[in-house]
């Protein structure tokens, strides 16, 4: 049995593990990446990367088939599944292997195998026959989490499957049924829609995407209409009869039944965190009623020296969370002065049209009793969007009705998870309305939408009519 001394010894090489490794590198600390799959995690391997190519083609598809508006006439138009299958497996190669180069080059030492937490000095990892122990001052787990199955509807692979199975299809369904009417459900029943497959969302609770602005939500499901989805909510699975290529399902919504066949069942009800065999309950790691780390504000649990980011510590189940809360404990194991915010996490969501959020929302501050203006501009007055034939949704800015200081942004409509990227920095540095309005944005350009917000808040968008009273 070999046994090797580091620093830092992280469990996991997703967003979280693998910037966690990098920037420790960068800091002097000699580091040990485990992994027991591929790296960059799911993330990389089997959610957002590869359902972003499938968004991104399936949206190019519906833009094509509706081209003739703008006099761009295409005819026999088709998705070769098995030719994008290897445009994604190549996108995911150059990412895998781009992470690898970093960790080379910063001399981050990858091991592959399953690993478990002996004692909160200790690592014990098994790869094939081999067995090799790590000693190290600091532990970061990072391993992330996975769907969450249905008593009725367990994972098969085949008819009852996951995000990762439905983004591996070699052929387009004819019939989709989502259960959950979450981000990624909403996502890919978006995608198939567009590209030829009848969807069916069902979803138990009575509103679509929950924790996100109902304004925003009724844009996407108003859309979700358009492309003859069908939503029930309020809904559960009554029964289930499974046959060698088809599934049949009895659905209850609202006291009314509906049986319905489906090619393919996709489960989006959440997800748990993946701690089995990792030795946690040995060494007298905290963990709450579902599973997930407990953790303090530097991400610490309640073993000093043990860490826990990303998917591990609950919900957002976000990557851009996982790097971030990775580099934040980087920076607090070498005790750097640099103070990393992990307090205003923006959301992408990519629907149709996208959705993008970050801090309160009007109903939030309501409930909050937080004295609010609100400012909203429509992407069917923004010059850029109508240029594209994309001018559906809008932006909303919601600030202090006392200081003028932006407390929440909230987009729905094109090119949204780009747009987000100035809220968050206009958040970060809790900068006022004036300081958006005194940004020259421009023009003809998407950007333009979140200035009219921000300026409709204080009544002095020109390009909004303000009614006189």
């Amino acid at each position: 049995m070999n046994m090797v001394q580091y620093d830092v010894a992280i469990i996991g090489a997703g967003p979280g593990g693998y910037s966690a490794a990098l920037k420790l590198a960068q800091l002097g600390k000699k580091t040990v990446l485990i992994e027991n799959h591929k790296l960059g995690g799911e993330c990389l391997n089997y959610g957002c990367i590869p359902s972003k190519t499938i968004i991104s083609a399936s949206n190019l598809f519906y833009k094509i088939s509706n081209f003739n508006e703008q006099g761009i006439e295409c005819d026999n138009l088709s998705i070769n599944l098995p030719k994008f299958q290897s445009w994604k497996e190549s996108i995911i190669k150059k990412l895998n292997k781009g992470i690898e180069i970093l960790c080379k080059n910063y001399n981050v030492t990858i091991i592959f195998g399953a690993a478990k937490i002996k004692t909160k000095n200790v690592i014990q990892v098994k790869s094939n026959n081999q067995i090799t122990e790590i000693s190290t001052d600091n532990i970061i787990i990072a391993t992330g989490s996975q769907p969450k199955e249905l008593q009725n509807l367990q994972f098969d692979q085949e008819l009852i499957v996951t995000s990762k199975e439905m983004l591996e299809i070699k052929t387009i369904p004819s019939n989709i049924l989502v259960v959950g009417g979450g981000a990624i459900g909403l996502e890919l029943g978006t995608a198939f829609a567009k590209i030829g497959s009848k969807v069916t969302i069902v979803e138990i609770t009575d509103s679509l995407l929950p924790g996100i602005d109902e304004d925003l939500v009724n844009v996407v499901k108003k859309s979700l209409n358009n492309l003859n989805v069908d939503i029930y909510f309020r809904a559960k699975i009554l029964q289930v009869e499974k046959h060698p290529t088809k599934i049949k399902i009895t659905i209850e919504s609202n006291e009314n039944k509906i049986e319905k066949t489906f090619d393919k069942v996709l489960i989006s009800i959440g997800r748990i965190a993946n701690t089995k065999n990792l030795g946690l309950e040995a060494i007298g790691i905290n963990t709450d009623n579902n599973g997930f780390v407990k953790v303090d504000k530097n991400m610490m649990s309640n073993i000093p020296g043990i860490y826990a980011i990303g998917d591990i510590t609950g919900p957002p189940w976000l990557a851009h969370k996982a790097s971030t809360q990775g580099i934040k404990v980087a920076h607090f194991i070498t005790k750097s002065k640099i103070a990393l915010q992990d307090n205003n996490i923006p959301y992408a969501i990519f629907t149709e049209p996208e959705i993008a959020t970050i801090g309160i929302s009007e109903e939030e501050a309501l409930r909050k009793n937080i004295r609010v203006k609100v400012g909203k501009f429509q992407f069917a007055a923004n010059a850029r969007a109508l240029t594209s034939k994309d001018a559906n949704g809008f932006v909303k800015v919601v600030t202090d009705q006392n200081s003028d200081k932006i407390l929440g942004v909230h987009i729905v409509g094109p090119e949204a998870s780009n747009l987000i990227g100035e809220a968050s920095l206009a958040l970060t540095m809790n900068v006022k309305i004036e300081d958006i309005e005194n940004t020259i944005h421009p023009h003809p350009t998407l950007t333009e939408a979140f200035m009219e917000a921000s300026e409709a808040s204080l009544n002095r968008s020109i390009h909004s009519f303000i009614k006189k009273i």
